[in-house]
């Protein structure tokens, strides 16, 4: 009888096990995996990674570079992820691969004591995906001190997420990779003004904990022999500023001083040859046609570090191309989540699409922002049509292949307001 009652306890702890960890891998956030997900699995090694928050993370495109130069890397940069954060992860990634160099996003090198410069979501998405082992561990260690739950709030997955059932859906329950080298690059247009370089001046640092934390960043690379690069995103006029170009230029001197290099990116838009009428997706961030200038510029600075064109190289190349091919197949299948019509077209072009543009009043179309660029740069000619092809609509876009199969079509309702074609019900 004792027997029986230890085996029916020890069945139901590990029963009671089982249904926790289901439960957590459910409800947890699942954007750090997703994002991190192709660099723990890769089958090659990468030449260069990006890391930083989210300027870095949406501008540059390890696929736009490695489609045009042929340099395997890979972008592990989060939202809002602060630079203590960023230590962990790159320590992480130094295990795994041997990349020739790494940039890092000027950002989040916060100065205050004490301050990780980061909110408590942007921390999960930064370390979730990384395995439990001594640098996640220290990341909580050190993280943990910042917000209510402590330790444990980074540690369980049930404490962290347990409020998330009424956001799940069916991404919840079915593995996503997002399939593009953890970058997020944006295919709306916004327009912004280009910043002006304000001072040459510099200041003395504040000696807080992103100081500090980058200092260790830098002092890791030289330690594994990896180049370390500062990188300073391009930003808009209205977020450029005479402090933060002090503190710019402290970084960049403290960077020379320690070994590393800096690509200041806003002091050389003449050299960037940055398309500012177009480039943004955002108010602060940019979008693939900013990602496709500042691609270009880091690939020829790796080209002069002495990093090859490895798309002749099947070791490389079988992997890459193969990786390339499922992320143009979900980018097909992922078109409905694009809400405006300049966004929609710019996410579906591809060689081997054909886009149609349907309109039901050939007065609004060109009132949204670029859209005149985007017919113009995908070749697209727009069709007046009525509500036997609209039903009701304002604009339809259709997605073929080039042999006339059918891929997608959006509906989108003009707002008189906004100027925009969007994503509505009618």
């Amino acid at each position: 009888m004792k027997k029986n009652s230890i085996i029916s306890s020890l069945i139901f702890i590990i029963l009671t096990a089982l249904m926790t960890l289901l439960c957590s891998r459910i409800l947890m956030n699942k954007t750090s995996e997703e994002r991190k997900h192709e660099f723990f699995n890769a089958k090659t090694d990468f030449d260069a990674l990006y890391l930083g928050a989210s300027r870095i993370r949406e501008a540059v495109d390890p696929v736009y570079i490695w489609e045009n130069h042929g340099i395997s890397s890979y972008n592990l940069a989060s939202a809002g992820e602060s630079i203590q954060m960023t230590y962990y992860v790159l320590a992480e990634a130094l295990e795994r691969c041997n990349p020739t160099v790494v940039f890092i996003d000027s950002a989040k090198i916060s100065e205050e004591n004490d301050a990780i410069n980061s909110g408590y979501g942007f921390v999960h998405e930064s370390i979730d995906a990384l395995p439990l082992n001594k640098n996640k561990l220290e990341a909580i260690d050190y993280a943990g001190r910042f917000f209510e739950g402590g330790k444990a709030s980074f540690l369980s997955m049930i404490y962290s997420y347990h409020d998330r059932y009424e956001a799940l859906d069916k991404n919840d329950f079915v593995a996503k990779p997002n399939l593009d080298k953890g970058a997020y690059i944006m295919t709306s247009v916004r327009g912004a003004e280009k910043p002006e370089h304000l001072t040459d001046a510099s200041r003395e640092l504040k000696d807080g904990d992103g100081v500090r934390y980058y200092k260790r960043i830098l002092s890791l690379c030289r330690e594994k022999g990896v180049k370390c690069v500062l990188v300073d995103i391009p930003v808009t006029k209205e977020t450029y500023n005479e402090e933060r170009q002090k503190k710019l230029n402290a970084l960049i001197r403290l960077t020379l001083d320690n070994g590393g290099d800096c690509i200041p990116f806003n002091e050389m838009m003449d050299e960037l040859d940055m398309d500012y009428d177009h480039c943004f997706g955002d108010s602060g961030h940019l979008n693939f046609i900013g990602a496709a200038s500042v691609g270009d510029y880091l690939s020829e600075y790796m080209k002069k570090l002495g990093i090859p064109d490895h798309r002749n190289d099947p070791a490389y190349s079988i992997p890459w191309d193969e990786d390339i091919k499922r992320w143009k197949e979900r980018k097909t299948e992922d078109l409905s989540d694009r809400k405006d019509a300049v966004e929609y077209m710019f996410w579906a072009a591809d060689d081997d699409h054909v886009i149609s543009l349907y309109i039901k009043d050939m007065d609004t179309l060109y009132s949204q922002y670029a859209m005149d660029f985007c017919l113009k740069e995908l070749n697209i000619v727009p069709e007046e049509a009525g509500d036997d092809t609209l039903g009701g609509y304002d604009m339809k876009i259709e997605v073929r292949n080039r042999d006339g199969m059918f891929l997608a079509s959006q509906y989108f309702k003009y707002n008189y307001s906004s100027g925009l074609f969007t994503v509505e019900q009618v």
